[in-house]
């Protein structure tokens, strides 16, 4: 395991680079990307995407991988975002494994690095083999190509947009995690095939609920359930679990209307329980799972955390176990440093990064 590479924070009139590993809906999803252009140049910074059209399989394989070279070889870019996750990032994991040339690289000139769902094995990989610290945040598809205004504070896109910038651009102490009081229950436009400017919906959220109590501190790592599950069987990858804040969350189901099945969720967390995820945890935080919106949802999502985690052999454990935090597959959604030292304090209802997440 490399020495821990920390990324310098995100200074005015910087470059942000658009790059996608994953899923590669940048031409069909245009409007979306120019909008989430236009938020960050109206942040104040400069924008480039490196995007080849792929012509199949190999061919989506070998440009996903020269853009991230691109990306990561050219000094002008402080920051890079990930425009969505995808299932598919995985076939680029041999290669990027054994190019010790572009690990180097990385290390030598670290960059912030934004993505979340599949975008989990990027963030593995990266802090496996150089070491980098990365950021657990919005893409471009859908929630920063929202058709919103940043300037409006009750926005989704607004929260998403402060609470990135909050994390990248400060040298001080994050502090509390911030929650919204409102959340987009249905998918954006992106997902209906559309480019028409639509903003979501938004409904009151039930706020955090802590499934068990108690007070602990460890450093945050996790990333989408069922890609944290897959990416278990890749040695070089996984992390060191002892005294960490694991944290969760849920993808959308295949329909694209409803959250991940509850047999699944269930399977994932047991998969991790096998994997010894939460043999030395210090804590854990789930956040608010997609398409659980009602009660009776919530209450079922909940009961199999219940029954996996707090009864059973893991009783005794006693980590204190946090759900409803917007991060992952919800919107909008905070960004949180990979490998930061967090508290979780029921009796204070708090979940704060007690570092910053930048040079």
């Amino acid at each position: 395991m490399p020495s821990a590479v920390i990324p310098k924070a995100l200074e005015p009139g910087a470059t942000i680079a658009f790059i996608s590993p994953s899923a590669r809906l940048n031409i069909r999803c245009s409007a979306f990307m120019t909008r989430a252009t236009s938020v960050l140049k109206g942040q104040g910074y400069n924008v480039r995407e490196f995007f080849n059209t792929d012509t199949g399989i190999q061919s989506s394989i070998a440009n996903r991988l020269s853009e991230i070279r691109a990306a990561f070889s050219d000094p002008s870019i402080s920051a890079i975002i990930c425009t969505i996750g995808g299932s598919n990032f995985t076939e680029l994991l041999p290669a990027l494994v054994a190019d010790t040339e572009l690990h180097s690289v990385i290390r030598a000139n670290p960059k912030i690095v934004v993505g979340f769902s599949d975008i989990t094995g990027v963030h593995w990989f990266l802090h496996a083999l150089t070491g980098l610290r990365t950021f657990y945040g919005p893409g471009a598809l859908p929630e920063l190509g929202e058709a919103n205004s940043v300037d409006d504070e009750t926005t989704p896109l607004s929260f998403c947009v402060k609470n990135l910038f909050r994390i990248i651009t400060s040298r001080e102490a994050i502090g509390d995690i911030q929650r919204s009081p409102t959340y987009a229950p249905k998918l954006a436009a992106l997902f209906d095939n559309s480019d028409t400017p639509k903003p979501p919906e938004i409904i009151p959220t039930p706020g955090w609920i802590w499934i068990r109590p108690g007070k602990s501190q460890g450093r945050l790592f996790g990333g989408c359930l069922t890609a944290v599950a897959r990416l278990a069987g890749i040695r070089s990858i996984v992390p060191d679990w002892r005294g960490k804040i694991v944290f969760f969350e849920t993808a959308i189901g295949e329909d694209e209307a409803s959250g991940n099945p509850i047999y699944r969720v269930q399977a994932g967390i047991a998969d991790l329980i096998a994997q010894g995820v939460f043999d030395d945890a210090a804590g854990l935080v789930v956040g608010r799972p997609f398409g659980y919106d009602s009660e009776k949802m919530r209450d079922e999502y909940i009961g199999v955390i219940k029954g996996l985690l707090c009864e059973g052999p893991l009783a005794e454990k006693k980590f204190p176990i946090l759900f409803n935090v917007d991060i992952g597959h919800t919107t909008p959604m905070v960004t949180l440093p990979f490998d930061t030292l967090a508290e979780l304090d029921s009796e204070k209802d708090r979940f704060a990064i007690l570092e910053p997440a930048v040079l």
